[in-house]
């Protein structure tokens, strides 16, 4: 996400200190904690519907993520962060990466617990103008769910996600457990259902201790995005945001610069119902017009179909550019 929102003009400061390697693959505009010596490893085995290994052929495409990573779980580097932070003055602190804590064997009994209190505190001490974003990820121990939902998410004035992470927030804040399967892919009305339903809880947190009223959602699916933005908030351009997230899905996936139509297609229904409540109004696609915005309640929605990548080069960090497209024309 750092390095997303660097390539699109913004100055980034990274919570984290990187090898000299990895310093020279991040953007001028990232600076980071410091330097050390060796690096943590994560790698991505990704393979299309098809491909084989040995004997062995996949029934559809997917991928599998290993990583041997030591710092990043212990959320090293947090207090020099917090204590740069004054200085940078950033207009938005976004909070990612939490994944790692998932399942992680290593911990000592509470030592997450307290962990995740400290990074708490350091989010009640930003100001209020001070935007705070919080990327999802794929969650699947219900303990540490919890604790995200009472250190992090109530902190928190923006979440973004996939349809899977949003299924996860929506089943915890509704009926007090995480998911085991959700839909690949779902339609428009129950992403927007659940949108409105995690909006609706989130907003009406009080601001006691620091907390902070959720005010934005961007949920990103293989078909569209959908962006929740309440009126009146900082949060602008929800519009030019959506269709950017869309453009630059395409362009991570593919690996290229620009969108090459002849490699892209939409899988998007020509329409779509707004909500599953019985009588809701269906929304047309326009290609003059390509990205849907109509106003509910007190915020904002924005659907734009996703201009999908049909030679795929990588899927492995796609949500994370996406979301970071999708805040840099909101702050």
């Amino acid at each position: 996400m750092a390095n997303r929102l660097a390539m699109e003009g913004c100055d980034v400061l990274l919570g984290g200190s990187v090898t000299p390697r990895l310093k020279e693959m991040l953007h001028d505009h990232v600076k980071v904690l410091g330097i050390r010596d060796f690096d943590e490893v994560h790698m991505a085995l990704e393979y299309k519907t098809g491909e084989r290994w040995g004997k062995y052929e996949a029934p559809r495409a997917n991928r599998l993520l290993i990583n041997s990573d030591l710092l990043n779980p212990k959320l090293e580097g947090l207090k020099e962060f917090g204590d740069k932070l004054k200085e940078f003055k950033p207009n938005a602190v976004v909070i990612g990466g939490l994944q790692m804590m998932d399942n992680y064997p290593r911990f000592k009994e509470g030592e997450r617990e307290q962990l995740l209190t400290s990074l708490q505190d350091l989010l009640k001490e930003l100001p209020e103008n001070m935007k705070i974003h919080f990327e999802m990820a794929s969650f699947t121990e219900e303990a540490m769910m919890k604790e995200l939902l009472n250190k992090i998410l109530y902190y928190s004035d923006s979440i973004g996600g996939n349809e899977q992470e949003l299924d996860n927030i929506y089943s915890l804040l509704n009926y007090g457990n995480i998911t085991i399967l959700s839909d690949p892919y779902p339609r428009v009305a129950k992403v927007l259902d659940q949108m409105r339903s995690v909006y609706e809880i989130l907003r009406k947190t009080t601001r006691n201790g620091n907390k902070r009223p959720l005010t934005r959602m961007h949920i990103h699916t293989v078909a569209f995005q959908a962006i929740l933005s309440q009126k009146g908030s900082p949060w602008k351009n929800t519009m030019a945001s959506a269709a950017k997230a869309s453009l630059v899905a395409n362009r991570h996936v593919c690996g290229k610069p620009r969108v090459d139509t002849e490699k892209a297609r939409l899988i998007m229904d020509d329409s779509f119902s707004i909500s599953r409540e019985e009588g809701s109004r269906r929304v047309t696609f326009s290609p003059e017009r390509p990205v849907s915005c109509w106003e509910e309640s007190d915020y904002e929605i924005c659907v734009a179909p996703v201009v999908v990548c049909t030679e795929v080069l990588r899927t492995a960090g796609g949500g994370d550019n996406i979301s970071a497209a999708g805040l840099v024309l909101q702050i």
